[in-house]
């Protein structure tokens, strides 16, 4: 496996562009690890291993420290697997199973009437998973227990989203639903005219849709602060930084808009149709699609940074190792052949370390972890029926945030 860098030249409009240190540039690869088939999906990553569910119905863990494969199973997933807290999930049709991560023993099955219909979410302990029925189950992910289940009457189109107290549902029928996550109440619900996509949560909701707009929401309504119309339906979930936030559409182009203004900054076009929403790593933008090539930009400008080129077209966007730090590689990239990549910052002449910043994006809802509010270890035979959830009426849940002057709302689009 070939990787080549081509660093880009500053545009000729500003010959003395300068810009933050790169956390990315330049890279050798670490190690190639050559999977018996290719990707059916995008792995799944923790903090050692990376899982990837292959074409020939097999899950193969890797060691992100070497790259040696650990150990392999046979099971078919029809979504992507999720990892967390020792224990990687899948779904196979209308059941749900949880495997110990560091051998792939099975630790326990979940079963539904309906088939899963998007790939499931894995947060702090919380699995949650959308079924055909529309219902959206919430489980305990040691144990596969469940602790509530919420009829919505609509598939998501993708996975949901968890930030504080909140779960974030985008739902096939055009709305946003926001549940309690300890109970499954709806907080509230805001309907948009196209398929909402993936949501990014910080001081508010920013989230695209199939009517090719991208929308600003308030987190305490779901009201429309603005949004932002683009050529194409938008893809994947948009990234933030301090000043601006950042999404591909299917017109093949990169945006950048002003995180509170909605006020467009700079816009690149793109080589070619990006696979998934784009990737920060501190000053830095990726974007990646189907081809061999991964695209650098500047963050503030928009100018080029450089680009990748593998020797084979991607199966998934790059993963960045959280903090990476020796022997762990960087940046994890697969290609459609069933070759995973990890890539490290070049030895020599000496580099600025690639770990990435502390995020920035303040207010962000504090996370809430599973155990504060269900006993987490609790003896239970595999047969017993989950107990009924808790409820509390809207008027007891509140917004948990300081009140907000009314902004301008512009009409939806049409």
């Amino acid at each position: 496996m070939l990787l080549a860098v081509a660093p880009a030249r500053p545009a000729k409009a500003q010959p003395n562009a300068r810009f933050a240190p790169s956390y990315l540039l330049p890279v050798d690869a670490a190690w190639t690890s050559v999977l018996d088939g290719s990707p059916r999906h995008p792995l799944a990553f923790d903090c050692e291993r990376a899982y990837a569910a292959l074409r020939t119905d097999r899950l193969v863990a890797l060691d992100l420290a070497t790259g040696e494969q650990i150990w392999t199973v046979d099971q078919r997933l029809d979504h992507p697997p999720v990892a967390g807290d020792g224990v990687v999930a899948g779904v196979s049709g209308s059941s749900v199973s949880g495997r110990r991560a560091s051998d792939g023993t099975l630790l326990w099955n979940a079963h539904f009437d309906s088939r899963i219909v998007a790939p499931p979410l894995w947060n702090t302990g919380w699995l949650v998973v959308g079924t055909g029925a529309g219902q959206i189950v919430a489980l305990r992910g040691f144990d596969g227990r469940e602790l509530w289940r919420r009829t919505l009457n609509s598939t998501p189109t993708v996975r949901p989203a968890i930030a504080g107290d909140r779960l974030f549902v985008p739902l096939a029928d055009g709305r946003v639903v926001v549940l309690d996550l300890g109970t499954g109440a709806v907080v509230w619900e805001r309907e948009l005219t196209g398929r909402p996509q993936g949501i990014l949560v910080l001081d508010a909701l920013y989230v695209g849709s199939t009517d090719n707009h991208l929308y600003r929401l308030r987190l305490a309504d779901g009201g429309i602060d603005w949004y932002w119309r683009t050529g194409g339906d938008i893809v994947g979930t948009p990234i933030a930084d301090l000043e601006r936030v950042y999404f591909s559409a299917r017109d093949n182009v990169l945006y950048a808009l002003d995180r509170r203004s909605g006020a467009r900054r700079w816009r690149r076009p793109l080589p070619g149709r990006p696979a998934d929403g784009p990737l920060r790593v501190g000053p830095v933008v990726v974007v990646a699609g189907i081809s061999p090539t991964i695209d650098l930009f500047d963050g503030e400008t928009g100018l080029s940074r450089g680009r990748y080129l593998a020797s084979g077209e991607l199966a998934a966007m790059p993963y960045v190792v959280p903090d990476a730090r020796p022997p762990l590689p960087h940046i994890v990239l697969v290609t459609g052949a069933g070759n995973v990549i990890g890539l490290a910052a070049a030895g020599a002449p000496p580099r600025l370390s690639f770990g990435l910043p502390p995020e920035p994006f303040l207010p962000r809802p504090t996370a809430l972890s599973l155990s504060e509010l269900v006993d987490w270890f609790p003896p239970r035979a595999l047969n017993e029926p989950p107990s009924a959830p808790a409820s509390l009426p809207l008027s007891a849940i509140g917004d948990g945030l300081p009140p907000q002057p009314p902004p301008r709302v512009p009409d939806p689009p049409q």
